[in-house]
């Protein structure tokens, strides 16, 4: 959990379990799901990772959501030609700002598409969500603008945050920043979570309790500088 990377040799050792046809054990893998960064710890997939999604079976589906992509600036899009049974999913809930609409989208090789048009749900996107996607994307340069601000912005909150002694602060790869109180491990911690999370909220901050530690999305310069203030009090 030091770094909530894949456990790839538990992993592999699921991908290479033998089922008979008379075993009662749950049937062998078919989908591997992964996040490219993951929520709430903003990580991305590591280079070992990849390498072991490429040498998949291609009987086996890889589906990576790139949810937060616009801010990690990382994609294996490139890399679908050669893996016919990978699909990425992507969202406009982000970077888009569509979040209540839920449109997203999937990349994949036309095959692959074709198959899962077959399962799709009859209108299952309103007509109101397609024209505001529509018009997100014929104004992507506006709304995608502010895009290189947050990653800068959360380099510094990053580096604010890291220097503090009783903060336990993770890399990264999205628009908001996962922690934890470096007292972490002890039956105290979701207690003290919770009240560094109601002290913020009482001082007009919002931010989000995950079980085991706190996920801090990156605003403005203003919010971001605000916040920090803010925290470093509660938990001075």
């Amino acid at each position: 959990e030091e770094n909530f990377e894949i456990k790839l040799d538990d992993a592999q050792a699921a991908i290479e379990q033998t089922v008979t046809e008379t075993s009662t054990q749950p049937p062998p893998i078919r989908v591997v799901f992964v996040v490219h960064p993951n929520s709430p710890t903003a990580n991305p997939l590591t280079l070992q990772e990849l390498d072991w999604l490429r040498g998949l079976p291609e009987n086996i589906l890889v589906v990576i959501d790139e949810a937060y992509f616009e801010f990690s600036q990382t994609s294996v899009v490139q890399e679908l030609a050669d893996h016919p049974n990978w699909v990425i999913l992507r969202t406009f809930s982000k970077a888009f700002r569509l979040a209540t609409h839920r449109v997203g989208y999937s990349i994949a090789h036309p095959e692959l598409i074709a198959a899962l048009e077959k399962i799709r749900l009859p209108y299952n996107l309103p007509s109101f969500s397609q024209a505001a996607a529509i018009l997100a994307l014929n104004h992507r340069q506006t709304l995608l603008a502010s895009i290189p601000e947050i990653i800068a912005e959360r380099d510094k909150l990053l580096k604010a945050l890291s220097e503090h002694p009783a903060l336990q602060v993770w890399p990264s790869a999205a628009n908001f920043i996962y922690l934890r109180l470096a007292q972490s491990g002890n039956e105290s911690t979701s207690k003290d979570l919770n009240q560094v999370t109601q002290a913020m909220k009482d001082q007009g901050t919002l931010i989000r309790h995950t079980g085991g530690g706190l996920r801090i999305t990156v605003g403005s310069p203003e919010e971001n500088t605000r916040t920090l203030q803010r925290l470093q009090a509660v938990i001075a």
